[in-house]
């Protein structure tokens, strides 16, 4: 009886060392949440204004596809931002206002990807720092186990391989040996 015992007090102490921890939603502060939506919302505002001020990718350039695409999102998000601020002012708490968060942090996430391939300058990247500074204050009040988001690495243009170098040509009439 007493191994019977020992080993279920054995398994249960492995189960819960192998069992992920789960990390709990941030307590709900309706002010502070709300104070993060308005430093979201403005600084979304100021990462579109310096994004418009970028030059734009000429024309058959391989940017030229994800520079439009990141435009739209920075809209989005500067709509999305501004949602949700309006919302948080009027009272609305997590569970009325997690689809606005969910669906910014969509938009994130594909601006991010775009971001990848469009070269930017420093002051759009300082405004989208800023932006991703408030993104990850404001996540753990939607999201327990969120990994806080990591400034954009750029991805190095892609090139063909270089054609390998033709061999020598061989001596049409070899030297005759003596």
């Amino acid at each position: 009886m007493r191994s019977a015992v020992r080993s279920a007090a054995v398994a249960a102490c492995l189960l819960a060392l192998a069992a992920p921890a789960h990390a709990e939603l941030a307590a709900w502060d309706q002010a502070k949440v709300t104070d993060l939506a308005r430093q979201l919302e403005t600084s979304t505002n100021a990462l579109r204004d310096s994004f418009r001020r970028q030059p734009h990718p000429t024309t058959g350039s391989a940017q030229r596809r994800s520079f439009a695409n990141l435009q739209k999102q920075i809209a989005q998000l500067q709509r999305g931002s501004r949602a949700l601020r309006t919302a948080l002012e009027g009272g609305a708490g997590r569970k009325e206002t997690q689809g606005r968060y969910t669906s910014l942090m969509q938009t994130v996430r594909r601006a991010r990807d775009n971001a990848r391939s469009v070269f930017t300058g420093t002051d759009v990247e300082k405004q989208a720092d800023a932006v991703r500074d408030v993104l990850n204050q404001l996540t753990p009040f939607y999201e327990a186990n969120a990994e806080p988001l990591q400034p954009v690495r750029r991805q190095a243009p892609t090139k063909a391989p270089a054609p390998a170098p033709a061999p020598a040509p061989a001596p049409a009439n070899p030297p005759a040996k003596q």
